[in-house]
């Protein structure tokens, strides 16, 4: 008889076993040749840590595990932020994968959307997880990421700006209103967890990013000259490789200013949406808070 597997709420108790998940079915997911398998380091699994336990608290409607004879081997993470709905994480270990969990998994989640006047979805090219996530009701936009070392004599010169701290988060939430909404408490979290804030505030324009040693994280702004400018002051931080997820046609500037950078753009999962006519901009999308 086949082993059952049922769904119940993620507790603080499941976060070493999430972080398990996540690796396992990272390590099994399809690459690009070349785009090797690469294990957190101890501080991207201490921010994943710590995150878990943030969705537990935040969003305990949202956080759900499947669990196998006392096995976790599925996870759903889902984010609520008054109109707005986000599908943070979904993850399923290899052993269970072809069997249902993801479906239900996703089912329970949307449970949290009921009400929500927008939804998003950031997914990988798996086309288990297109078909899902289209018949759920989203529209699917085409997404690349870029990736690279940025090439140093690119970074324009005297760019505008200035670093960032909490007293700047009233700037966060006045560029986000014309966006998706207000991500001023993610922001907040994400800074107490050592990224950095950039912010740029003016008469012609106003904007922030949040970026980390290697990726940029989010952004939002009130205009693509000013996105443009905080880019590239996260980008002239990046140490090593730098990392810019699930840009689509809304973010072609962010494209323009990748390759200008020198880095390497390709396809990547396609971002979903429902409740607008296309994703928001000029911004970019935080894989767990949009």
């Amino acid at each position: 008889m086949p082993t059952m597997v049922h769904l119940r709420p993620m507790t603080v108790h499941d976060v070493e076993a999430v972080a398990a998940v996540v690796d396992a079915a990272d390590r099994a997911a399809e690459r690009r040749p070349g785009d090797d398998y690469r294990p957190p380091s101890d501080e991207q699994r201490g921010v994943m840590d710590r995150g878990t336990r943030r969705f537990i608290e935040r969003d305990p409607a949202g956080a759900w595990v499947a669990d196998r004879d006392g096995e976790v081997v599925g996870i759903a993470e889902a984010i609520r932020r008054g109109p707005f709905w986000g599908l943070s994480m979904l993850f399923v270990h290899p052993s269970a994968q072809s069997q249902g969990v993801g479906r239900r998994l996703l089912e329970t989640a949307l449970a949290y959307a009921d009400g929500a006047e927008l939804r998003m979805i950031m997914t990988s090219s798996d086309p288990r997880a297109l078909r899902r996530y289209s018949l759920a009701g989203l529209d699917i936009h085409p997404a690349v990421n870029a990736d690279g070392v940025v090439h140093r004599s690119a970074i324009p010169a005297g760019l505008p700006g200035r670093a960032g701290d909490e007293d700047d988060l009233d700037l966060v939430e006045r560029v986000d209103v014309s966006l998706r909404g207000s991500r001023r408490e993610d922001v907040e979290f994400m800074l107490a967890t050592g990224a950095r804030l950039d912010v740029i505030d003016s008469p012609d324009g106003s904007g922030y990013v949040v970026s980390r040693s290697d990726r940029v994280a989010m952004l939002g702004a009130t205009d693509e000259r000013t996105a443009t400018a905080l880019l590239w002051r996260a980008l002239a931080q990046a140490e090593g490789k730098a990392h810019i997820s699930c840009l689509t046609a809304q973010q072609d500037w962010a494209v323009r200013v990748a390759l200008t950078a020198r880095l390497s753009v390709a396809p990547t999962g396609p971002l979903f949406v429902s409740g607008m006519e296309r994703p928001p901009g000029p911004w970019i999308a935080n894989g767990w808070y949009f």
